[in-house]
């Protein structure tokens, strides 16, 4: 009977079984596989940086854009005479001028976005320092 006893408390406790508890807290843990995908990872953290910091091409773009179109305004005003085309362009610049407006607050909505992407992003970077060599 002791014996009996004492394989139902080991069966009960998982003791010698590879058996997980149900109620067990935590994470399981980490394959070797797992674990070298982590480690190539944190190589590429930097690089993933690159992506996160293009708002200087947005902004650069948006400036160029607008110098186009108000060069092709003032250019298409000077050259027409006719009342007709000055009448017709007009309408075409209108519409341009309030695209350019869109396409303002647009890329001004993707830079806010964008900062607070890269806030986000050193935030990550300065919690795995602490942990890793990134």
């Amino acid at each position: 009977m002791g014996k009996k006893l004492e394989l139902l408390r080991n069966l009960l406790n998982e003791v010698g079984t590879n058996k997980k508890n149900v109620f067990q807290e935590g994470p399981a843990p980490l394959t070797i596989e797992e674990k070298r995908d982590f480690a190539e990872s944190l190589k590429t953290f930097s690089q993933l940086g690159e992506s996160i910091y293009s708002t200087r091409k947005i902004e650069e773009a948006v400036t160029q854009i607008e110098s186009m179109v108000e060069t092709a305004n003032r250019l298409v005003t000077e050259d027409s005479a006719d009342l007709v085309d000055n009448v017709s362009a007009g309408r075409h610049f209108k519409l341009m001028n309030e695209a350019l407006k869109e396409l303002k607050k647009s890329c001004n909505e993707i830079m806010i976005h964008e900062r607070r992407a890269a806030m986000a992003y050193e935030d990550i970077a300065e919690g795995l320092k602490k942990y890793y060599e990134i």
